[in-house]
């Protein structure tokens, strides 16, 4: 097995299709994302009463190999929001120990920040998210913010930081919450905590109970709260109210998402679920897609004739032979599969056979005939010995001890009280 260590908060998807594998969440769970291929079976698993010594056998199944969307969603328990230079990396660094970057120019923070809220004797301290800045048409890609807005769906609160020096705060307020309703519902609705920011400035001091007001109407609720992250006024506040808010937030999560399994083998695939495709601008051409058939073909031996032979029945059993001619597939198309192709016959007693194994096939079947047609004749004794050199045929011994030979058109023939003696 290989194991690759990720950080709890990882989420797995498919990288074509975008769809969710799973998620690991906690220190020590696993996730199945690509299965290994079992071993392929030799020629004894496919040996019948007819065929004894089959030539034929499987390459082993090949392992899963597939392209994986890896991201990691930051685990905090508040998550912050708000239009670019708003104070919130400010308000982070006030809150915290963490020293993100700071300065008077709009999207300063490019990265996610984390930082750790000591509370003293209040229990465990508060995690803290802050993520870029969210500006109109984030939802559709603009601005850095969407790239982020993952790291705050597993926030349990969402502090929402107004920029009181804005010429419209409250228009902010409403665009940024618009925004997140069209990125993700389920995080529009989660809890929110606002803050009007920058009251150490003598403008929004001015207005302040104003704009309190204002966001309370558009908030719909009275979590509101006026800070300066710059002087740290009502910071420890702010922090000390939103401990006590999310002890109190039931555990949520997001819905369930459609998932893929991984855990799946490619023969564990519906054999019936292939697709055919043509294209007009490539006539005669047909790829046939599938994730069961195409392991089929994968494990097939093609230099084994009996091996092609039985992928040729498999087309034939599943019906995509018989789709292919429905389709108008002609003799002599190009049947693609996978890496694999052959031309389309259907004439042919096995039509995925190609044609050079046919022809050595054809050949070898040709020698064993004509080695079968030539009868040698029978001989007594082994040829190439010592009587393969006499040409004529011998007799009987003479009165000396020697040959007596037959004379042409002498047959040979035993007297009744003739016996041979040694």
């Amino acid at each position: 097995h290989v194991y690759v260590s990720v950080p709890p908060g990882t989420v797995v998807r498919d990288l074509k299709s975008q769809k969710l594998a799973g998620e690991l969440r906690e220190h020590g769970e696993e996730l199945l994302v690509a299965r290994g291929g079992r071993g392929g079976r030799g020629n004894a698993a496919f040996m019948t009463q007819r065929r004894t010594a089959p030539k034929l056998a499987e390459h082993g199944e090949p392992g899963a190999k597939r392209w994986l969307s890896v991201e990691l969603r930051l685990v905090a328990d508040v998550g912050f929001l708000g239009k670019p230079n708003a104070g919130k990396s400010t308000l982070l660094s006030a809150a915290s120990a963490a020293k993100p970057k700071i300065a008077s120019y709009p999207f300063t923070t490019i990265v996610p920040n984390l930082g750790v809220c000591d509370l003293g004797n209040e229990g465990a301290g508060l995690i803290l998210c802050d993520i870029p800045g969210l500006i109109e048409g984030a939802s559709s890609g603009a601005g850095l913010g969407p790239a982020f807005l993952r790291h705050v769906q597993r926030c349990k609160v969402l502090l929402h930081v107004v920029d009181g020096t804005s010429e419209d705060p409250i228009g902010d307020f409403n665009t940024i919450n618009k925004e997140l309703e069209l990125y993700d519902e389920f995080l529009a609705k989660k809890p929110q905590v606002v803050v009007l920011n920058k009251i150490d400035v003598p403008e929004v001091q001015e207005r302040q109970e104003e704009l309190m007001q204002q966001l309370r109407e558009a908030a719909g609720h009275t979590r509101v709260l006026a800070i300066s992250a710059a002087t740290t006024e009502r910071v420890k506040e702010l922090m000390g109210r939103l401990k006590k808010f999310v002890d109190v937030q039931p555990v949520s999560d997001l819905p369930p998402p459609v998932e893929i399994d991984f855990t799946k083998a490619a023969l564990d695939f519906d054999s019936d679920d292939y697709d055919i495709i043509s294209d007009p601008a490539y006539p005669g051409q047909w790829r046939v897609s599938g994730e069961y058939i195409e392991q089929i073909a994968r494990m097939t031996h093609w230099e084994y004739p009996e091996a092609v032979e039985r992928f040729g029945r498999q087309l034939d059993a599943l019906g995509i032979a018989a789709q292919l001619e429905r389709r108008g597939a002609l003799a002599g198309d190009l049947i693609m599969i996978d890496k694999f192709d052959f031309d389309f016959s259907p004439g042919r007693t096995n039509m995925y056979i190609p044609q050079d194994l046919l022809e050595k096939e054809g050949l070898l079947a040709d020698e064993s005939e004509m080695e079968e047609d030539e009868e040698l004749a029978w001989r007594p004794f082994p040829e190439g010995g010592y009587m393969d050199v006499d040409v004529e045929e011998l007799m009987g011994f003479n009165e000396a001890g020697g040959w007596d030979m037959l004379e042409d058109g002498e047959e040979f023939s035993f007297s009744e009280d003739e016996v041979w003696t040694s």
